[in-house]
């Protein structure tokens, strides 16, 4: 597979994309850990949202990263 270089950046930003989307859901994790150590409903319960927005964040970005890399793949793939 032969990449330009503008197909070679794209895969590299696109790769930068899905670390990034999972660095936000290990932060997420990380971040939403003592709010379940409170006995409190309030806090539990907003450590729940602030996990969920956080994961469905990071998997919207890591889905976009490799959704480019594919595409970046593919159109190497039908040009060469």
């Amino acid at each position: 597979m032969e990449l330009s270089p503008e197909e070679y950046g794209a895969y590299w930003r696109a790769s930068f994309r899905v670390a990034a989307g999972l660095l936000v859901i290990m932060i997420g994790q990380t971040a939403t850990a003592p709010l379940f150590g409170y006995g409190n409903v309030g806090a539990t319960a907003f450590g729940v949202f602030l996990l969920v927005a956080l994961v469905l964040a990071g998997s919207f970005i890591t889905v976009l990263g490799v959704a480019r890399v594919v595409r970046t793949a593919v159109d190497a793939e039908m040009r060469g």
